[in-house]
């Protein structure tokens, strides 16, 4: 059997977050904010890794917490280090620690496709948001026709750089829900107020790499 070579937290931060896919992923954020908030006193993101959405948040807020499974390494002693404002926790992946209607605001981005039960889950953030609460939702259009184009890409970039990383293997194991049954689930069971792709604004899911949404309770 083959050993896979450990994918550390360097080569995320230099083949994620530079050159185009970089440009990108920044992207993803800054449509993330195209909506009046409003003042949002807590806001909780979930499952933002190194690269947290703080820094592209425009309403003003009080308080920043963010969480990430146990099994995300090392990613809780870099946010305590490099962002003082986040308050940062670990969590079973399952069940939110915060009380009923806590937050004003969760923000998820590129996580849902992971979870094994989306929609189970998407009521377990509902549980903690306040009434009138947005959360805002960022997914790869994955399997979708551009978004496979775009990892074909993405690979060809990462065998120049010679990183040992499969990203197709990875995404195989990862990426358990597939943007079109996300789609149907969110938009059947919550109540989806805006949604944006990206880069076009078509609302085809094979022609673009992002859809975003923005749930309301």
């Amino acid at each position: 059997m083959k050993k896979e070579a450990k994918y550390t937290e360097e080569d995320y931060h230099k083949n994620y977050y530079s050159g185009l896919s970089g440009k990108l992923m920044r992207q993803n954020h800054v449509i993330l904010e195209k909506f009046n908030f409003g003042y949002t006193e807590k806001i909780l993101e979930i499952g933002g890794g190194f690269h947290p959405h703080i820094n592209f948040v425009k309403s003003d807020f009080k308080e920043y917490y963010c969480l990430d499974i146990e099994t995300a390494e090392n990613v809780k002693e870099y946010i305590n280090k490099n962002y003082k404002d986040i308050i940062f926790d670990y969590y079973d992946g399952k069940k939110i620690p915060f009380n009923d209607n806590y937050f004003d605001r969760i923000v998820i981005s590129h996580c849902l496709e992971h979870i094994l039960e989306p929609e189970k889950f998407t009521y377990e953030m509902m549980r903690v948001l306040k009434k009138g609460g947005i959360i805002s939702v960022a997914l790869p259009c994955d399997p979708g026709l551009l978004y496979r184009f775009g990892r074909f890409i993405f690979k060809m970039v990462m065998e120049k750089r010679s990183v040992d990383y499969d990203h197709d293997y990875h995404a195989a194991c990862e990426h358990v829900n597939s943007i079109f049954n996300l789609n149907v689930i969110l938009k059947k069971k919550f109540n989806v107020i805006k949604e944006e792709y990206f880069p076009l604004r078509l609302k085809v899911i094979d022609l673009n790499l992002f859809l975003i949404l923005q749930i309301k309770k």
